[in-house]
């Protein structure tokens, strides 16, 4: 059975030096991920030099991710690696994985990256079971209020209401690493003795409006073309690409395909969302302006639009609006 392990305690436990040889983190908050990694290269390196390798089967192959876990050091250091997309291993290095896993290297540490939710086939399974999971899924709004709080005492800023700090994870809690980046610029001209109002939040969110994600799907939501467009466009020019994007638009329709098929019924709080709180309530709404044929023409389409990016055969702005004006106009 897969052993579910609380991401606050796995940090805790490196920080008080109880390292183990291998960890498998499950989710695509790139924050959480990298949160968790650079502490472990901080409690395995310290003042020395990070020797450090991130291995990618489809590029190296995966007959070469196990060979280079298994290379001895004749100088007996620590090496931390960086395995992305384990599913990406295939035939008999799969088992030959999992065994290494089992017995590895007394100076080599590894650090497994799943980003898809969910442990789909039984290798990965193996590996849940094995080694446990350690999510680093963007988390829900209870715990993002934890992350305000902690974001905003890095930049020394203390005076934070609890209204103004739903607010700012409405805004901006679609990942950890957006809710960092917002809260860092936002406290750059504030000092920490002031009182946070509302009139200084409403006045930065009102300057960055332009370039949030949030606002895009609730303009797709209210089928809203040609703001759509404006937002879109300026996403994947300045904040964004096409390729970040596809995966919550992807999980935008396929919510309102759900909300269309299952309308009127209590649907299951989600434990894993790239969307923000305030697009997620408001999905039953977004799907009365779509029908059943529309939602499904619109999945379709990404999956095109992902095939022709990663081949380079459309670049993001021509993508993008060629994606928006497909799935938002009538006719």
């Amino acid at each position: 059975m897969t052993k579910n392990i609380d991401f606050n305690q796995a940090f805790v436990s490196l920080s008080n030096s109880n390292i183990k040889p291998v960890y498998f983190l499950v989710g695509s908050d790139q924050f959480l991920q990298d949160y968790f990694i650079n502490e472990l290269e901080s409690c395995l390196f310290k003042n020395q030099p990070i020797d450090k390798a991130v291995l990618m089967a489809d590029d190296i192959g995966s007959k070469e991710v196990v060979n280079k876990l298994n290379e001895s050091d004749l100088f007996s250091s620590n090496k931390l690696f960086i395995l992305r997309n384990p599913n990406s291993l295939r035939g008999k290095t799969r088992e030959e994985f999992i065994d290494y896993c089992s017995n590895p290297n007394t100076q080599h540490y590894l650090v497994i990256v799943y980003e898809e939710f969910g442990l789909k086939n039984k290798f990965l399974k193996t590996l849940g079971t094995n080694h446990g999971v350690i999510s680093v899924s963007t988390p829900f709004e209870n715990e993002m209020v934890k992350w305000v709080k902690k974001f905003f005492e890095q930049n020394g800023v203390r005076n934070i209401s609890g209204k103004l700090t739903k607010k700012i994870i409405e805004a901006y809690g679609d990942s950890l690493f957006s809710l960092k980046n917002e809260i860092d610029k936002l406290s750059l001209n504030f000092s920490g003795d002031s009182e946070f109002t509302d009139d200084d939040l409403d006045n930065f969110i009102s300057s960055t409006r332009g370039y949030k994600k949030f606002e895009l799907f609730n303009y797709l939501g209210k089928k809203e073309t040609f703001l759509s467009l404006k937002l879109g466009r300026s996403l994947v020019s300045q904040d964004s690409s096409m390729l970040e994007l596809l995966k919550p638009l992807n999980e935008f329709y396929q919510e309102l395909l759900f909300a269309k098929i299952f309308s009127g019924t209590n649907q299951a709080k989600k434990s894993f969302s790239l969307l923000a709180p305030s697009i997620l309530r408001q999905l039953p709404m977004y799907a009365n302006n779509y029908s059943g044929k529309e939602i499904v023409s619109a999945l379709k389409r990404l999956g095109k639009i992902d095939k022709q990016i990663k081949s380079s055969q459309i670049d993001d702005e021509s993508a993008i609006t060629e994606f928006i004006f497909s799935a938002t106009s009538d006719g």
